[in-house]
């Protein structure tokens, strides 16, 4: 209690020093800060939206990217971005200077907004699954009440805050406490990839990663990508199961190629690895690949449980499946909003019921599923978000 109360003290305290301090530092319209998970990744949405500005307008505007590993930033940027490593001395000042900020997680409330910046938080999930930030059952009423207050402090922060559904804006704005006139409808930047038909690109990027991580492009492709365990220090992830030989097997019949797996666990600060369980197939480990996107553009087929890249997926109309061996335990340590049985894809908790998933898959069935799921949500992903955000913030800049 006492550790909470002091905490959001020193908060406050950086407040007023940083409000003091902003004379001094005046603003640049024309520089843009982008972040992702902290700085750990170039990747999701900010990626999207820098990259559509860059080839849009090139140098006219100033470019800013945090990153904890200057090699994340691919070469052909290098040259144009400011590259800065987070709560670095040069983080404070670009993040005061900047006319726009882009974050997909959201703002710290150790900085207050200026009046003439535009923060927009992107998010790094759509749909509605795995309960967030209040709504979580493992955090404790104490902690509940710190991170209210924090809320709080910092509910005009954000000018706009990207939705990729009804059911988002409805579950984010109350349990963030933000306003939902801040949510705009415009659907994720790092999906619009999917409602586009240049197969040409596809290829080219299938051939571009087969060719790097040595993965034969005529086998089916099937990606398995968990989400985390627990939270902060707590983080885990769970054992590589999929992975097998019966899994393997199955798939084999049903779609009639051989197996590639390619696992991808949840990448963090805590990031723990874990062990394959069966080398009697072939897996290849892309966890560390920067954009998950590029991953399921890649994939033939996606196995996944509660992670949202089942909303991003379910545009691509290709094969999905959820493997759920302890949705009891994480019901109890986190919760969702919504039932399995309106989730897009077909779900198991065992291996043996995920095979009989896999070899009864229908195409006819899974585009129903999808469509269902996506009107009871009420998506707004239309292939047309990053264009919206550039929009915005090029009247932003010019006040018009």
């Amino acid at each position: 209690m006492i550790y909470y109360y002091f905490k959001y003290l020193k908060i406050r305290i950086a407040r007023i020093v940083f409000r003091t301090i902003y004379p001094f530092f005046p603003i640049k319209s024309n520089r843009i800060t982008f972040c992702s998970f902290e700085g750990l990744q170039y990747t999701c949405n900010p990626k999207y939206i820098f990259e559509s500005m860059y080839h849009r307008f090139g140098r006219e505007y100033d470019y800013v990217w945090i990153l904890a590993r200057q090699a994340d930033m691919p070469e052909e940027f290098r040259q144009s971005v400011k590259i800065v490593k987070p709560k670095s001395a040069k983080y404070i000042y670009y993040l005061i200077t900047s006319g726009v900020i882009i974050n997909n997680i959201g703002f710290e409330a150790i900085f207050p907004k200026r009046k003439k910046q535009l923060f927009i938080n992107t998010w790094h999930g759509g749909g509605a699954y795995k309960l967030i930030s209040l709504d979580l059952k493992l955090y404790s009423n104490t902690y509940k009440r710190y991170v209210s207050r924090i809320h709080k402090l910092g509910r005009d922060t954000t000018d706009y805050f990207l939705s990729s559904s009804r059911a988002f804006t409805d579950n984010t704005s109350r349990d963030l406490v933000i306003d939902r006139k801040c949510f705009i409808p415009t659907g994720m930047p790092r999906n619009d990839r999917f409602f586009s038909k240049d197969t040409e690109k596809t290829q080219s990027l299938k051939k571009r990663i087969c060719n790097e991580y040595h993965i034969n492009p005529d086998t089916l492709l099937v990606l398995y990508a968990p989400t985390f365990r627990g939270h902060g220090k707590m983080m885990r992830n769970i054992a590589n199961d999929v992975c097998c030989s019966r899994v393997e097997s199955v798939l084999t019949k049903s779609f009639h190629k051989k197996v590639t797996f390619l696992y991808r666990r949840h990448i963090s600060r805590y990031d723990n690895e874990v062990c394959f369980k069966n080398m009697d197939v072939n897996v290849i480990d892309l966890t560390h690949y920067p954009d998950m996107q590029d991953l399921l553009d890649l994939a033939d087929i996606l196995i996944t449980d509660y992670s949202s890249s089942i909303w991003d997926f379910s545009f691509t109309g290709k094969p999905g499946f959820l493997y759920i061996p302890d949705s009891t335990e994480y019901i109890e340590e986190r919760g969702f909003y919504l039932p399995f049985s309106q989730w897009p894809f077909p779900y198991s908790g065992t291996i043996d019921g995920l095979c009989t998933l896999l070899a009864s898959y229908s195409a006819e069935e899974n585009h129903k599923r999808t469509s269902a799921h996506q009107n009871l949500l009420g998506s707004h992903e239309c292939g047309n978000a990053t264009g919206k955000i550039v929009d915005i913030i090029v009247k932003h800049r010019t006040g018009t």
